[in-house]
This record gives C-alpha cells, sequence and structure tokens, in this order.
C-alpha cells in the first residue's frame, strides 16, 4: 500500500530541504519513494545538484524518484488530460470555441488543482511505497484544500442543472460526443476519491514551521485546516532551532529565548494530542551535502513514525 506524506508549511522555513531529506532517507533504506513538487524555480532539483525537469530517477539511488514540474507545465498537462472534456461540458451550455480549453486552464488555483489529480494517479497505480508531497507555501496549499472542497460542491449543482435543461441541450447539440451529464459526474467521483485519499491511514501530514512567532501563528491555522479537512497530522518539524548550549550574548541569546517561547506556546498548543514535535538545529553548511540530508532526515524518522 502506497504512503502518502505532505509537507506544509509557509515558504521559507525548509519545506523543500525537509522533504528531500526524509526521500532521500527513505529511499536510501531501500523504498521505492517519489517526491512530488510544483514550483516557479526548480528547487528540489538543485538540491539534488541536478538539472532535470519532470520525472526522473535520481542518479546512485536509484529508489528515489522525482516528479517536479513548473505551474506553466502543469497547465500544458492540464489541457492534454482534461481540456477536451471541460470544452465538451461547457459548450453544451454555450456556443463557445475551443479558446475557452486556454482561458481555463489560466484560471487560477488550475495548476495547483491538478497537482490533486497527480497525486492521485500516482497513489492509484500503487507503483511507489513512499510518495512525499512538498506543497506550495501555506497560504495556496490551504487554498487548494477549500478549492476541491468547493469544486466538488459546484459539480452537484451543475449535474442539477444539466438535468433540467438536458431537453433543450439535446435538441442542440447536434455531435455526437460523451455526455456532459456522465463527465461532470466523472469529474465529482473522482473529487470524491482524492479526499477519500487525502483523509485516508494512508496520508498523514507533516507540518514544517521555524520557532518564530510569524510561523507559528501560521502554523495554528495550517493545523486548523487541516483538523477541519480531517487529515491526519502525523508530526511538527521545528526547523532552524538554536541551541541552548550557545555561548554567545546579545542578539543570539536574546533570540534564543524568544524561540524557547515560541517552542512552549505551540507544544501548549497540541499538549492533548499524540502529535510528536521534531527539533532540527540550526546547522553550519555551506552547501545541501547527502550528509546535511542524512542528518535531517534521521531525526525526523527517528521521532514520528512513518
Amino acid at each position: 500500500m502506497v504512503q502518502i506524506i505532505s509537507i506544509w508549511g509557509k515558504g521559507g522555513v525548509g519545506k523543500s530541504t525537509c522533504a528531500s531529506s526524509l526521500t532521500y532517507c527513505l529511499a536510501r533504506d531501500g523504498y521505492k519513494t517519489l517526491l512530488l513538487t510544483m514550483d516557479f524555480a526548480p528547487t528540489i532539483s538543485s538540491i539534488f545538484n541536478l538539472n532535470c525537469q519532470g520525472l526522473f530517477q535520481v542518479p546512485n539511488l536509484p529508489s528515489l524518484y522525482i516528479y517536479e514540474v513548473t505551474p506553466e507545465d502543469v497547465i500544458t498537462l492540464w489541457k492534454k488530460r482534461f481540456g477536451d472534456e471541460v470544452y465538451e461540458v461547457i459548450s453544451a451550455f454555450l456556443p463557445v470555441g475551443r479558446e475557452i480549453i486556454d482561458y481555463i486552464a489560466g484560471a487560477p488555483g488550475i495548476s495547483d488543482e491538478f497537482m490533486l489529480y497527480v497525486l492521485y494517479e500516482f497513489y492509484k497505480e500503487e507503483d511507489f511505497e513512499y510518495i512525499v508531497w512538498d506543497l506550495p507555501a501555506a497560504g495556496d496549499a490551504l487554498r487548494l484544500l477549500w478549492l476541491e472542497k468547493q469544486f466538488y460542491s459546484h459539480l452537484g449543482d451543475a449535474a442539477k442543472m444539466y438535468m433540467r435543461l438536458k431537453g433543450f441541450i439535446r435538441s442542440l447539440r447536434k455531435r455526437k460526443t460523451k455526455s456532459p451529464l456522465k463527465l461532470i459526474m466523472e469529474w465529482r467521483e473522482l473529487a470524491e476519491n482524492i479526499f477519500e485519499m487525502l483523509n485516508s491511514s494512508d496520508h498523514r501530514a507533516l507540518v514544517i514551521t521555524t520557532p518564530d512567532s510569524l510561523s507559528i501563528e501560521i502554523t495554528k491555522r495550517i493545523i486548523r485546516d487541516l483538523d477541519l479537512f480531517k487529515i491526519h497530522i502525523g508530526g511538527l518539524i521545528l526547523n532552524m532551532v538554536l541551541q541552548a548550549s550557545l555561548k554567545s550574548k546579545g542578539y543570539l541569546v536574546n533570540r534564543l529565548k524568544s524561540q524557547r517561547s515560541n517552542i512552549a506556546k505551540l507544544e501548549n498548543l497540541i499538549k492533548s494530542r499524540s502529535i510528536p514535535i521534531v527539533e532540527i538545529p540550526l546547522m553550519d553548511f555551506d552547501k545541501i551535502t547527502p550528509k546535511f540530508l542524512e542528518i535531517i532526515g534521521k531525526r525526523i524518522l527517528s521521532s514520528i513514525k512513518i
């Protein structure tokens, strides 16, 4: 059975680094692992010192695969998979040309939503033992869940509207294609299956944060929304934590005190829940190396049940 680990957090807290470290260690332990990400810049491939895009196998680590695409790539993939179907449904209601496909493909949220479909397809194929999903920054990631929920609800309304207009639409249509109602119901079933995947025991969310006030506040919101969507939270990862052994005075000492105060607030937030917290110290590395990935990945795996 495929296990999905989704990585949540605001931008700049080290989501991609933690996702890469986790997948590196899982693959090194022999698990066939996929790291799935969509980013404007090739962050993940840069971490592994590669210049690749799309689905590729990491050299010298045959158990690790990366699927990295840009938003522009995702739009192209969406048009290839859903473009004709969308045109069939809309043209059943309105006199539009095929240019409507390009218009809808560029709509806000389409590329993010399509990545849910990509995740579901990999999950359904069961070709990997683990899928680590590096989500976009917190605001976009949470919007993705809300959009999927609204999409599911609106498809029900679309089906009802089609049934009311079915006779009139049939009289206007001259070409023989798949029923728009059938397509609408297929999309609704797909959305339902995606939610079942996200809510299942096969999926757990890891929330990455840093111990500063803004990150902690955003983490509270992420936890609240994951709870609302009934997504299991597998752990909280506190990244870039200053160590108590710090001997310097001044700014860093004050920052250390502030971090410990914020960590205490986070611990108090989840004290009634069995959510493990992993602290990753701020490390002095000039660049990300396999050793760096191993250190972080081991810390995560040693504290969180994967």
